[in-house]
């Protein structure tokens, strides 16, 4: 039985390495102890070799006949991660918060980054990892939203001391790039979802939330509001819902019975809640979304746990806004898919468009997912767990096979410099780039071409019920806001200024 080997990207010397772990063998050892510029690192207990390709190369080849080397965790850093990794490293380079922030490319202030989404495995018993970063003091905190594998714990302990919240059940690291995204990779090579977030700094209102949220979240729950918030989680894990589902529930509900803290859940009245909206949710200017989330909370707690004095069908829901989604004109999409001279980075863009692809999709194309024969790409597992299948333009098959006789990709069609998922944030770096390269002043995200791609099939004259089919969405309803912004009936409108005799 061959032996199993892990490469590891490590900070060695401020200079990135590739680790070489294994358990100890003597046939293995004396292999890896005569590679050239092999050094053995005490700290990080294990050999180590220089960020080379040539050198990669050297270690597969190597190793080939005796062991079986997971080469998943070794894609490349950027150079912001190694500086970031270098502040983190000799603090006292960064005097004070302002340069800090230059170091770190100014991400004090949490907004939402991404989402990345591994594969489990069928039958997986993990739930996803959700990443956020305090502002007041720039931690990275790290939420296990299910249940999780203590390994877990010991990779965070090699991006700084890790503290663990019991009450909120999180664990926290000093923030740094180098810690998201190779935290991020190493979750998600192992199947597990990933969220990363920041969120948008509000100035005072941000510090107005904090404060007050602070206060509110400080109180002690009483027994039945605990009580009646583990009977939520038992049913929503009993129903199937998801993990973040689950997190999202109890944290509203605990937040809610914070505020009521000195009452019992079975007191409380309808115009107690009319009281919390106005005071807490109006008075912070929370959205429209985060009140209805706290309504379908509230809802499901009283159902489950007997109404009290509150009447559930009587508790009503905001008016909620409905923005239409931001689409390109043809013209500016064919600025878009030009502008690359890259080819890796043009046809990632050309089957955003042409399939009409999240960005996660792209990422995780497999060599095996594209059937030439058909004509068509398997997506599999996408949002909602939903597979489908869409046709490839005869053209992109063409730039499919210039590409993949170009780049050797050996598992997924867009693949890191050293093997492995190209990056979900890389894909909104190509796309930004395009943007800018054809001068497209807009602030859309790459979720744009998407929305493209539908509103043009629907202005081509294609039924709404095929472009359901083609982007995944589970009813038409959803499918039915790009007719709005769809110029296919627009035309033929004629305005009555037409009819008037005007000088």
């Amino acid at each position: 039985m061959k032996k199993k080997i892990t490469l590891k990207r490590i900070l060695h010397n401020d200079e990135w390495r590739y680790g070489i772990y294994f358990d100890y063998d003597p046939v293995v050892n004396k292999i890896v102890k005569s590679m050239p510029g092999v050094t053995y690192s005490g700290t990080n207990k294990c050999w180590h070799v220089a960020c080379k390709e040539e050198v990669l190369k050297n270690i597969l080849s190597s190793l080939k006949d005796i062991a079986d080397v997971d080469i998943s965790l070794i894609s490349l850093p950027s150079e912001k991660s190694k500086i970031t990794a270098k502040a983190i490293s000799h603090p006292r380079q960064s005097a004070n918060k302002k340069e800090r922030e230059t170091v770190t490319g100014g991400y004090s202030q949490p907004v939402t980054i991404r989402h990345i989404s591994g594969v489990p495995g069928k039958g997986s018993r993990f739930g996803s990892v959700r990443f956020s970063i305090s502002q007041p003091d720039d931690r990275l905190i790290i939420k296990f939203l299910g249940r999780y594998d203590p390994e877990w714990i010991s990779e965070l302990k090699r991006y700084g001391k890790p503290f663990y919240d019991r009450f909120r059940r999180e664990w926290s690291l000093e923030w740094s790039q180098m810690a998201v995204d190779s935290l991020a990779d190493y979750f998600m090579f192992r199947g597990i979802d990933v969220k990363v977030e920041r969120f948008e700094a509000l100035g005072p209102l941000k510090e107005k939330r904090n404060e007050r949220g602070s206060e509110v979240r400080n109180r002690i729950l009483g027994q039945e509001a605990v009580e009646g918030i583990e009977k939520i989680r038992r049913y929503l894990k009993e129903n199937r819902y998801s993990g973040n589902t689950i997190e999202a529930y109890v944290g509203l509900l605990e937040l809610f019975f914070k505020y009521f803290n000195e009452r019992l859940p079975s007191d409380i009245t309808e115009v107690d809640i009319s009281d919390f909206f106005r005071d807490y949710i109006f008075e912070n200017k929370y959205s429209t979304s985060y009140q209805n989330q706290i309504i379908s909370a509230i809802k499901l707690f009283y159902s489950l746990n007997g109404n009290g004095k509150i009447n559930v069908i009587k508790l009503g829901r905001p008016r909620r806004s409905r923005s239409l989604p931001k689409v390109f004109s043809k013209e500016e999409v064919k600025r878009i898919l030009d502008s690359p001279n890259n080819m890796k980075h043009k046809l990632l863009l050309w089957m955003i468009y042409s399939c009409g692809l999240r960005r996660s999709e792209v990422t995780n194309i497999r060599l095996r997912d594209l059937e030439r024969e058909r004509g068509i790409l398997n997506i599999i597992e996408a949002k909602g767990m939903v597979d489908r299948i869409v046709p490839v333009p005869k053209k992109v098959w063409a730039k499919i096979d210039e590409y993949v006789e170009s780049y050797r990709p050996v598992i997924y069609l867009f693949e890191g410099q050293s093997g492995g998922r190209y990056s979900s944030e890389s894909v909104y770096r190509v796309f930004k780039g395009a943007l800018r390269k054809a001068g497209i002043d807009k602030e859309v995200g790459v979720h744009s071409l998407r929305h493209s791609y539908a509103t043009h099939l629907h202005e081509s004259g294609l039924d709404i019920k095929y472009i359901q089919e083609l982007l995944g969405h589970k009813s038409t309803k959803t499918t039915e806001i790009y007719t709005h912004v769809s110029r296919r009936n627009l035309v033929d409108v004629r305005s009555p200024i037409e009819d008037l005799d005007l000088k």
